[in-house]
């Protein structure tokens, strides 16, 4: 069997939610922009990009995709290509991942009020007692890859100080990100930005989540892209649909409904794997890309 299109439909057409699953988005993160004026030695905008990539994938709620260095990978998977290199553990053509959404993002205030190493100017340099404090501020958009729309923006700000005799520091000896550099007010001021940033934007980012679908079909048996991680059980009976069509409005071209295809067939589950499951076909036709739509089952019926 083939098909042409794949219509991902939303988890509405589904209502039971036994097996609702939420996917982790794939995500690239580019140079942040520097807009606070800074104009020190830090790479700021790159720096501030990479503690994002870091929080992101500390997160674990996302899959974050290298871009920023993508000509590095490119350049290796060229590399591997020659005869120099032996054919046994090439990486495979076409399977680099796509990116659903682009953080983009720029740096709108990075000041240290009272600071004597000259990179900040400051009414209070110089100003004995007084302390520092340090002020970070970051906007950040995740932008759609398909539709070029921004689907969240998110504005985070930080402070920090050392309090009244806090011993000043010398940020033209230290290298931002690195382990001394957070012990600083302004190190401390950026995490917590970052953070904090972060954790709105994923907050905001659109929900999708998995569905059952045929991963694979044979004259009997039917794999299913999903099994104890799906939360899928021996037993469970899914209806086969043909996957449908999208409709769109003809003045502005937005989806304004999805079409369910027709059911085909009908399966019961075997046997459950840990990332899917084999079921056997009760009745119909099952081909890869099929939609299941999960019949009700009787232990939901209690």
């Amino acid at each position: 069997c083939t098909v042409p299109h794949i219509d991902y439909p939303t988890a509405a057409r589904y209502p039971d939610s036994s097996y609702r699953r939420i996917i982790k988005p794939t995500i690239a993160v580019t140079d942040f922009d520097n807009r606070a004026g800074f104009a020190g030695r830090w790479q700021l905008g790159s720096g501030m990009a990479e503690l994002v990539v870091n929080e992101l994938v500390r997160s674990g709620r996302v899959i974050v995709l290298e871009r920023m260095h993508l000509a590095d990978i490119l350049a290796e998977h060229a590399r591997q290509e020659k005869r120099l290199f032996r054919q046994e553990g090439r990486p495979g053509r076409g399977r680099l991942k796509n990116a659903q959404y682009l953080i983009r993002g720029a740096v709108t205030d990075f000041t240290v009020t009272g600071d004597t190493s000259g990179w900040f100017s400051s009414p209070q340099a110089g100003i004995r007692g007084r302390g520092t404090r340090a002020r970070v501020t970051l906007l950040m958009h995740a932008v759609d890859i398909e539709t070029g729309e921004i689907v969240a923006s998110v504005r985070s700000e930080a402070s920090a100080s050392t309090g009244w005799f806090g011993a000043a520091v010398n940020y033209k000896r230290l290298s931002f990100g690195g382990e001394t550099f957070f012990r600083t007010p302004l190190g401390r001021a950026t995490a917590a930005a970052v953070r904090r940033g972060v954790a709105r934007l994923l907050a905001k980012l659109p929900r999708k989540y998995w569905l059952p679908m045929v991963a694979e079909s044979g004259p009997q048996l039917v794999i299913i892209n999903g099994g104890a991680n799906a939360g899928i059980r021996s037993g469970d009976e899914f209806l086969v649909r043909e996957t449908g069509r999208m409709v769109t409005d003809p003045i502005t071209g937005e989806i304004i409904e999805n079409i369910p295809g027709r059911v085909v067939g009908k399966v019961r589950v075997m046997e459950v794997l840990p990332a899917s499951a084999h079921a056997r076909l009760i009745r119909g036709y099952a081909c890869r890309g099929f939609f299941l739509e999960p019949c009700k089952p009787e232990r939901l019926a209690k």
